[in-house]
């Protein structure tokens, strides 16, 4: 079983936490997102009755006094009816130091993954951007197998003062294929050969998600 190593992240925006052993409720160190959660997940999207259709409306987060942190979207989280579709969404305020850095919003994968959005807003929440070309990482020595997306803040003027995180309806009935680690291993080698996928992960509307700074 593939692992996260212990004591990576800090935990800041809700109560999740990484572990390096492997339980019913872990895969890669994080906590499982079944495919039974996730259609009971999406049941909650259809058929809720409280949602937000106001970005402006939503309840916001402060983020981040240290960096890397470690969140979730859940089915505890509130409901946005987007144009996209129905999410579970977080509203993350910006500090004013993290409005002119580069980040990098990473999903972590279990049994599902979450495809990660996001959508950038002015203090007076005016659209800025909407970023939804995420990309698979592979499995590796160091970080399990993952989807992330690149947060370029500092290229914004007006500065970017909100941050929503969501996933949209399309995004939600695919998947990702993982790749297999013997077939990586081959192509580093220069081996010309197909990459295998090891496990195919249904795309979910909640899942693990860590929020750093973009290395370059």
């Amino acid at each position: 079983m593939r692992f996260l190593p212990a004591c990576l992240l800090a935990l800041t925006l809700t109560s999740c936490s990484l572990t390096d052993e492997f339980s019913p409720n872990t895969v890669n160190g994080v906590p499982n997102v079944s495919v039974t959660e996730s259609k009971n997940a999406r049941q909650h999207l259809a058929s809720a009755t409280r949602l937000f259709t106001a970005v402006r409306e939503l309840p916001s987060l402060d983020c981040c006094d240290e960096l890397p942190v470690l969140f979730t979207l859940s089915s505890d989280d509130v409901i946005l009816e987007l144009s996209s579709g129905r999410s579970f969404v977080k509203l993350i305020k910006l500090t004013p130091q993290l409005r002119r850095q580069d980040l990098t919003l990473t999903s972590l994968v279990s049994q599902t993954v979450l495809a990660p959005q996001v959508q950038f807003y002015t203090e007076d929440f005016l659209l800025i951007d909407s970023l939804t070309a995420y990309r698979y990482r592979p499995f590796s020595y160091r970080e399990p197998d993952r989807l992330e997306i690149t947060l370029p803040l500092s290229q914004y003027h007006p500065p970017v003062y909100y941050m929503l995180v969501y996933t949209s309806q399309s995004e939600m009935d695919t998947y990702t294929p993982l790749l297999d680690i013997e077939s990586k291993y081959d192509r580093s080698l220069g081996l010309d050969i197909m990459p295998r996928p090891w496990f195919i992960a249904p795309h979910a509307p909640t899942g693990t998600l860590i929020l750093n700074r973009a290395t370059k």
